[in-house]
């Protein structure tokens, strides 16, 4: 329709005695089709591309060489470190399978531990929509049980391709910023030697030498940035439902980058980028250190930490994860709640952090913008004693560059709890249903209609799951147990199956007290999610990582969880209907995975008894379980394979499937 017919029809309409919704659609610019189409489908890329990576870290982590190797364009290119440029899926085959000693998988030998995490995702999406690039941290926890363990931290920058309507790797560009023996951590290492290729470069050598020459850490290096801005533009809402809910979801991929970018930026000491990032008058505040007022005076209060570009043998990592992000519905400003793990060295001696952001952002000129950060730790703790023993104090305003206002709240750190209040409502219990649209016979505005709200969907499924993250965390037992459908299920571990909203309640209440207390951490992080949701937008599966920092002082220990849950929109609003939480592996902080694996729950382990047995038996890390994926390989479309018992991997037993 074009804008000189539009008077007209409202005319007719009124003559007509048409409805307020009629004239409302009519006075209505019509919508552009092929710019919601083309807009659509660099959302849908740059998920699919996450999709892609995500499944990378997950074959990595339980020795699926050939699926991993399958991810990659076949003129593909690999280059770890040192190691060199390894070409072709046949030579990245070789690369990844002789990097963990040989084992051909599917599945690690008994004792080895691989995880690795893919988190922080920056993803740009060519113009053309045929190529891609991604920014992407990995935390790693390595080892084998009984010799050693390891932490691995470094950063990606990939390309990736579109061949026939699929995305595939084309470039995968790993810079490891250290490798860390569990046992003393990252700030006791001693600068590498000139040569510091691995083993597996040594005994197979690169198709060609380094593209990059560096030393990791204790050195500094700032791996290339593939953008030069990190965020994209993000105009206002239009007036019509397709192109406003549109904006909403490109926004909040927008944000999303915006803070990754200022943690990578931080992590660097890049602190004139990083101030760059917010807006003229925007606020700054982290932890107890008092309120900065505008760029300038931000800039200098990061500057407190370290001069630009670190000092020698300064750690900095700021991870930026577990993303929930509101945008208002006029697309002008948002918030959005953020998790950090911190990994810190200041003169020889480790430091591990955690906390939460709850942030302000304003879209100033189409470009968004932080307008208030405000950063709550949990906790800053000695790398050697950990949080439970270990604890430091939170530091207070500087003496050196007064902030421009004292804090704006008063607290502590660990064994001190504190719930920082939620800038959202409960995602299940007092959401409000997506509006529908209205009633069409247009084919072509009905499927991209049909494209929108299945974005949408993913996006409230990811908002579910990381807001279960933070409730558990906190022990808000009724507020998780909302989270899940009247008839829905949990299973973690090996206790068995619980049934029903009001039985999920009563076994997390035997978790421990509702509410935060003093000296009790119960992290859950939610980190790596795929989420596939059905054609008809009713149900849904998910993939997620739980990385898990727990215990009552004076104990403390790590966890590592896979879910793999389903989802079921119920009168428009997406729930849990199934959680599926087996135990990779718990260890406690003192001796870490290298020396000390903590038994599977069992369902006597403490009341109350489960409604039914586990669905499926197995043993906890030293031994070797994969949870079923949900998805096929995202660029062969093939099934995964179970583990190969001849190759290390361990067949689970199977028990009683779930109700």
């Amino acid at each position: 329709m074009g804008a000189a017919m539009a008077p007209k029809i409202v005319a007719g309409l009124l003559l007509l005695g048409a409805s307020p919704a009629a004239l409302a659609q009519a006075k209505a610019p019509a919508v552009d089709r092929a710019a919601v189409a083309a807009e659509l489908q660099r959302l849908e890329d740059a998920d699919a591309v996450k999709k892609l990576q995500r499944a990378y870290g997950y074959y990595l982590d339980r020795g699926y060489w050939r699926e991993a190797t399958d991810l990659f364009a076949d003129d593909a290119s690999f280059e770890w470190g040192q190691d060199g440029v390894y070409l072709g899926k046949q030579r990245i085959h070789a690369y990844l399978v002789h990097s963990t000693g040989g084992n051909p998988g599917p599945g690690l030998p008994f004792g080895q531990y691989n995880h690795h995490m893919q988190l922080q995702p920056v993803v740009t999406v060519a113009p053309d929509g045929q190529t891609a690039s991604a920014r992407w941290r990995e935390l790693a926890l390595l080892g084998q049980f009984g010799s050693h363990a390891e932490w691995g931290e470094g950063i990606y920058e990939n390309r990736y391709v579109k061949q026939g309507g699929v995305w595939k790797i084309k470039a995968l560009h790993f810079y490891p910023s250290f490798i860390a023996p569990y046992q003393g951590g990252w700030a006791r290492l001693k600068p590498s030697p000139a040569d510091w290729r691995t083993s597996t470069a040594r005994a197979l050598p690169a198709d060609r030498p380094p593209t990059v020459s560096y030393r990791p850490f204790p050195d500094q290096f700032t791996p290339p940035f593939h953008y030069t801005a990190p965020v994209a533009a993000a105009p206002r809402a239009g007036s019509d439902p397709e192109t406003a809910r549109l904006a909403i979801l490109r926004s909040r991929r927008a944000i999303e980058n915006l803070q990754a970018a200022l943690g990578y930026y931080m992590d660097k000491g890049l602190w004139t980028q990083a101030a760059g990032l917010f807006a003229p008058r925007a606020t700054y505040e982290h932890g107890q250190s008092g309120v900065y007022v505008g760029r300038a005076r931000i800039r200098q209060a990061m500057a407190l930490t370290g001069p630009q570009g670190l000092a020698p043998g300064q750690l900095n990592i700021f991870m930026m994860l577990q993303p929930i992000i509101d945008v208002a519905p006029d697309n002008r400003t948002a918030k959005a709640r953020w998790r950090s793990d911190v990994m810190l060295a200041r003169d020889g001696a480790g430091q591990w952090g955690e906390g939460v952001y709850e942030n302000d952002y304003v879209n100033e000129g189409g470009v968004w913008k932080i307008s208030a950060l405000r950063y709550y730790p949990t906790f800053y703790a000695d790398y050697d004693k950990g949080w439970a023993k270990g604890a430091i104090p939170l530091a207070g305003p500087s003496t050196v560059l007064p902030p421009d206002r004292p804090p704006s709240s008063s607290f502590g750190g660990f064994p001190e709890t504190r719930l920082v209040p939620f800038h959202y409502a409960h995602p299940v219990a007092q959401a409000e249903p997506v509006a529908v649209w209205p009633a069409s016979g247009d084919a072509v505005a009905a499927g991209l209609r049909t494209r929108i709200e299945r974005l949408e969907d993913h996006d409230a499924i990811e908002k579910v799951q990381r807001a279960y993250g933070y409730y558990v965390d906190k022990n808000l037992w009724r507020d998780v147990a909302n989270l899940f459908a009247q008839d829905g299920t949990v299973e973690i571990g090996g206790r068995g199956i619980f049934a029903s909203r009001p039985h999920i309640l009563a076994y997390l209440q035997s978790l421990g007290p509702e509410r935060p207390s003093p000296g009790f951490l119960m992290n859950h992080q939610q980190f790596q999610g795929i989420t596939d949701v059905a054609p008809d937008g009713t149900h849904a599966a998910g993939r997620w990582t739980a990385f898990v920092m727990a215990g009552k002082a004076p104990n403390a220990d790590w966890g590592d969880v896979t879910y793999e849950n389903t989802y079921v929109k119920v009168n428009g609003v997406w729930q849990i209907k199934a959680l599926h939480a087996p135990f990779t592996m718990y260890t406690p902080f003192a001796d870490g995975w290298g020396k000390t694996a903590t038994p599977i729950t069992r369902p006597d382990s403490w009341p109350p008894p489960p409604d039914y047995p586990p669905s499926v038996l197995h043993n906890t890390y030293p031994n070797f379980y994969v949870a079923p994926y949900h998805y096929p390989n995202p660029v062969t479309g093939a099934p995964m394979p179970p583990p190969d018992p001849a190759a290390g991997g361990i067949a689970p037993m199977k028990g009683r499937s779930e109700p």
